[in-house]
Formats: structure tokens, C-alpha cells, sequence
């Protein structure tokens, strides 16, 4: 089932700082949400259309158990045209000029690792560019066409791009601590939340569109999502979202991954299956050497279990839109294609949507 959700209101997603009123007094937002947000965000909607189910939460018959998010997509819209187009996070090795055009970018090519000097291990290549003055693009998207031509490595001369940052309005709220005795507000406690609203002042709407199997939903209805348990409306997205694996010439060896969702690793930036030493690892078949890669800064993931009363643990991931390079040891593309193209990959909670891996083909510089 594909659904896609807009807000009613404003929207707060805590990022993973840790928050103490009296402590803290500005709460940071992030967006578009971790995919955890969301799974128990259907969770909870299936239960609210269950409500004689609810007891079975957690259980072993939870009928919710199979739920599995297979995609997580952005969608623009205006009050003038409602456009269908689907966004997609920039992968980390399209770049800008520093100081150049906004919206305006390029791929990073691998080339030879010769005299580079890093505390990594030994990688075989690195990424480098036609431009020697480049800085990273933060809270990229681009369209679905756009993607499709990039995992085929027709875009690595010009890339646009859009800012999510473009489609959000900030309305901060400002609150205060109250005693649970007295329901007077406690000194020090005030604090400011980083409210979200979904849309900007030319009309042009952002939304999440989910791609999931398991339980259905009603085709279109109400939910609570975020910080606030603030309400939204979802229907049924009627056309599937597909892409397409790249076409690669026979005996092609080297692909690229890249993770339109963050990924938590069991070793950091590293997957589990990968040795930390030589880069080698196996995974679902496949024998492969990790050659370079462009990963970001970590994010944090966290939560609170309601069932036990206590916050979840903290994880660093790998966050969207990270590239990783690789090369074939024993295998093929066939095969390549079956195992991570599409595919949730990340070493924990792939079925709440972490890791969703496409392939693409690879340009050498």
C-alpha cells in the first residue's frame, strides 16, 4: 500500500540532541523524519482501526508484526498545479562549486587513491572532482527523473537540485514547564520548540509519501505523527513508484549504493558484512571490496519505548543520501540487482524502512 500524509498543523521531529528543560532551552527540528517516526506512526494508526487488537501490541500474534516500509519519498505540490513528481535525497557525491549557483551542482568522480594519506583504511579510490573549491550540498533533493539519470551516470556534469529548507516555514513555539501539584509554571523550565510547517509563502506544499506492506489501512483517514502527537490526514497514492535498475555493459564489475534512507551499521559507516581491514566482505551471495565512498555526518536515533516506559537506545546512523562504491569479487549484476536494488539494508530495523539502497552504475574520472 502507498499512502501520502499532509499535516494539519505545524510539525516538530526531535533531532537525537539530548533535550532537558531547565538544561536546554531550544529544542532543534529535523526533517524529513527518521523512518522509526513513521513505522509507529502506521502502527498506531492500524491499532486506532483495531482498537480490539490493541491488546496483541508487542505480542507474538501482533498483527502489525509484518509491517514493512519500502519506501520513503518527499512530494511537491501548489495551490495551482498538483504535481506528482517524486523527490529523492542528493546523494553525497554531487557537490557545488563553493561560492557557485544554488541549485546548481556536479558528480564526484572516482580516480586511483595515489599518495593519498587518510586515517581510514587503505581504500582503493577516492572522489574527486572537476573543481577543486566545492562544498558539500546540504538538504538536497531531486526529482525521480532526475535520480534515474544520475544511477545511470548521465548527470555528472550538471545536476539540479532543490532545498528542502525552501519548502519548510519555521514557527518556533514557546512554552513552559508546569508542576504536575500545583499547575504553576516552575522557574528556569521555559523553553522553545523548532515547529515545522509544511508549505512555504508561494503555496508550494511539501509531503511524505510511504510505500509499505503488512497491515492495510483504510484508503484514507487520520493519524498522529511527530513531537506533540499532532494530527495529519493520509489517502491512497494511487501510482506506484518505481526505478528502474541502470543498464550496465556486459562484464561490468563496479556499481555505487547509494541510501535514499539513513542506515544504522552495526560497525559506524561500515555495514556488518564488511571487514574493517581489507574492505572485503560477502553479503546475500555476493563477494565484493568496498572501494571508496561519501558518507555524512552521523544522525542520531532514538525514541521512547511506551511499553516500557524508558527512552530507546541511541544510535549513530548513516545518514540519506550516502554513496558506497563497490566491486565485484564473484557475482554478477543479476544478482546485484536482486540484493540491493530497492532493498532495505541497513544492519538494524530494515523493516521500519532504515538503509533503502538503489544501485547505480559507475563513471570513473
Amino acid at each position: 500500500m502507498i499512502i501520502e500524509i499532509n499535516p494539519l498543523d505545524t510539525l516538530f521531529f526531535r533531532d537525537g540532541k539530548p533535550f532537558t528543560m531547565g538544561e536546554e532551552t531550544w529544542s532543534n527540528s529535523i526533517f524529513p523524519p527518521p523512518p522509526s517516526v513513521i513505522y509507529g506512526a502506521l502502527r498506531s494508526a492500524y491499532f486506532a482501526n483495531h482498537i480490539d487488537d490493541l491488546e496483541k501490541a508487542n505480542e507474538e500474534d501482533d498483527p502489525t508484526k509484518g509491517l514493512k516500509i519500502k519506501g520513503i519519498y518527499l512530494k511537491i505540490s501548489n495551490e495551482i498545479k498538483i504535481s506528482d513528481e517524486i523527490f529523492f535525497p542528493l546523494p553525497m557525491d554531487c557537490v557545488k562549486k563553493k561560492d557557485g549557483k544554488e541549485g546548481e551542482g556536479f558528480m564526484l568522480l572516482p580516480a586511483l587513491a595515489e599518495g593519498f594519506v587518510s586515517n581510514y583504511p587503505k581504500l582503493d579510490k577516492i572522489l574527486i572532482g572537476s573543481d577543486n573549491k566545492v562544498e558539500n550540498i546540504q538538504n538536497g533533493i531531486f526529482s525521480k527523473l532526475d535520480f534515474e539519470e544520475y544511477l545511470n551516470r548521465k548527470t555528472a556534469d550538471n545536476i539540479y537540485y532543490l532545498k528542502i529548507d525552501n519548502y519548510l516555514m519555521n514557527e518556533p513555539k514557546i512554552g513552559i514547564a508546569r508542576s504536575s501539584k500545583t499547575h504553576s509554571s516552575k522557574e528556569g523550565m521555559l523553553y522553545r520548540v523548532d515547529m515545522k510547517r509544511l508549505e512555504n509563502k508561494r503555496g508550494e506544499k511539501i509531503s511524505i509519501v510511504i510505500d509499505f506492506d503488512g497491515p492495510n489501512l483504510p484508503e484514507k483517514g487520520m493519524m498522529k505523527l511527530g513531537g506533540e502527537g499532532k494530527t495529519i490526514k493520509y489517502n491512497k497514492y494511487e501510482k506506484l513508484i518505481n526505478i528502474g535498475f541502470p543498464q550496465f555493459e556486459e562484464n561490468t564489475k563496479q556499481f555505487k549504493i547509494v541510501l535514499t534512507t539513513p542506515a544504522i551499521f552495526e560497525k559506524g559507516w561500515l555495514p556488518e558484512w564488511i571487514n574493517e581491514k581489507t574492505l572485503i566482505g560477502e553479503f546475500n551471495g555476493l563477494k565484493m571490496k568496498l572501494l571508496t565512498a561519501a558518507i555524512g555526518k552521523p544522525v542520531h536515533i532514538g525514541g521512547f519505548d511506551m511499553k516500557e516506559k524508558r527512552p530507546k537506545p541511541m544510535f549513530k546512523a548513516v545518514p540519506a543520501g550516502s554513496v558506497y562504491y563497490l566491486e565485484l569479487i564473484s557475482g554478477n549484476m543479476k544478482e546485484v540487482k536482486n540484493v540491493f536494488h530497492q532493498k532495505a539494508i541497513s544492519d538494524f530495523y530494515p523493516e521500519q524502512g532504515f538503509g533503502i539502497a538503489y544501485v547505480g552504475s559507475v563513471k570513473n574520472a
